[in-house]
C-alpha cells in the first residue's frame, strides 16, 4: 500500500519546514534566471513555462490522489501547468499593444489572457482538470468560475492584494478615468513619496502614476510595463495551492474557516512577489547597471515596449 504522505496531521514544526522547503525551492528555481543576461523572446518564454510548469508539477504531487502515483501526478501536472504558463506569458505580452496603439482598453485583453494561463496553472497545482476553475482578479477582488461539477460564481476578497491597493491609496488619488479604460486600479499623485525616482510604481494589482505622466508615448509605454508588473505579482499564485492538505484539514475542524474559506481567498501572491523582486532580484537603484541586473525589469521593458536601455 502506498503511504500518503499528508494523511496524518502534521505538527507547527513540520508545516514550519514543509514551508521552509518549498520556499527554498522556489527561491533556488528563480535564482537560475538571476545571472541570464542575454535578452531575447525565448528567455521569457522559458521562464513563463517553466514557473507554470513547475508549480503545476510539484502542486499536483502535494494534492495528489490516494490511487495516483507521484510521478504521475507530476507529469499531469508539469504538461498542464506548462501550458498555463505559456497562455500567460501570451497575456504579459498583449500589452505591447498598449504601447503601439495608445490604447488602455488592451489591458482587459491582456488580462483575460493572462488569467486564463494563470488559472490553468493554478488547477495544474491543486491536480484538477485544467478547465474546472477560472479567476479573474478585479482590484483585490477574485472573482471564481467552476464548471467542474456544478456551475457556481463567487467574489472573494484577497487579504493580501488588499494590503498592496490600501499601500497606493494612502500614497495617491483614484484616477477613475485609466482604472476604467484598463480594468487596473490606477492612482495619482504629485512624486511617488516612497521612491521618488519613479514614475509609476506597481503594487499587487494597482498602480501609482505621478501627475505629469498623463499622455504621449511615454504615459501608454509605462502603462504597458507596469501591466506586465501587476502579471509579475500573480504568476506565482499556484504555490497557494501547496497549502490545500493543511487548508482542508482546518475546514474539516473548523466550521468557521470552512465558511469564511467561501469569501476569502488566502494569497501569497504580493510576498513572494516582493522576495522575488528585492531578495533575489536585489529589486534596483535609479541606475542602468542595476535596473538591467533584475529580470523582472527587463521582462517588462521588453515585453512592452520591445526595447531596452540595457543594450541586449
Amino acid at each position: 500500500m502506498e503511504y500518503d504522505y499528508f494523511t496524518k496531521m502534521m505538527t507547527i514544526p513540520q508545516i514550519l519546514d514543509r514551508f521552509k522547503r518549498i520556499l527554498c525551492f522556489l527561491i533556488i528555481f528563480s535564482c537560475l534566471f538571476e545571472e541570464i543576461k542575454s535578452q531575447n523572446e525565448a528567455q521569457f518564454i522559458a521562464y513563463n513555462t517553466l514557473v507554470g510548469a513547475v508549480t503545476g508539477g510539484v502542486g499536483a504531487i502535494i494534492n495528489k490522489k490516494k490511487d495516483q502515483k507521484w510521478h504521475q501526478a507530476f507529469i499531469k501536472g508539469f504538461v498542464i501547468g506548462s501550458g498555463g504558463g505559456a497562455l500567460a506569458y501570451t497575456g504579459k505580452k498583449i500589452n505591447s499593444l498598449v504601447a503601439q496603439k495608445h490604447e488602455l482598453g488592451y489591458c482587459w485583453i491582456s488580462r483575460a489572457l493572462y488569467s486564463a494561463g494563470n488559472s490553468i496553472v493554478e488547477n495544474a497545482a491543486a491536480n484538477r482538470d485544467f478547465w474546472s476553475q477560472w479567476h479573474y482578479d478585479i482590484g483585490f477582488i477574485r472573482c471564481e468560475l467552476q464548471i467542474d461539477q456544478d456551475v457556481s460564481f463567487r467574489p472573494k476578497l484577497m487579504p493580501s492584494t488588499f494590503g498592496g491597493i490600501v499601500f497606493l491609496a494612502a500614497n495617491g488619488i483614484l484616477d477613475k478615468n485609466s482604472s476604467l479604460k484598463s480594468g487596473t486600479l490606477t492612482f495619482r499623485a504629485e512624486q511617488v513619496n516612497y521612491a521618488t525616482y519613479l514614475s509609476a510604481s506597481t503594487a499587487s494589482n494597482g498602480f501609482l502614476f505621478v501627475n505629469s505622466l498623463n499622455q504621449g508615448d511615454a504615459f501608454y509605454n509605462t502603462y504597458a510595463h507596469e501591466m506586465v508588473h501587476a502579471f509579475q505579482f500573480q504568476e506565482f499564485s499556484g504555490f497557494n495551492y501547496f497549502f490545500n492538505p493543511l487548508t482542508d484539514k482546518w475546514k474539516a475542524k473548523s466550521p468557521a474557516f470552512k465558511n469564511l474559506s467561501k469569501w476569502v481567498y488566502g494569497d501569497l501572491n504580493f510576498e513572494l512577489m516582493l522576495i522575488n523582486y528585492f531578495l533575489i532580484q536585489k529589486a534596483y537603484k535609479d541606475d542602468v547597471d542595476t535596473y538591467c541586473e533584475n529580470f523582472l525589469e527587463r521582462e517588462a521593458e521588453y515585453l512592452s515596449v520591445h526595447d531596452s536601455p540595457c543594450g541586449d
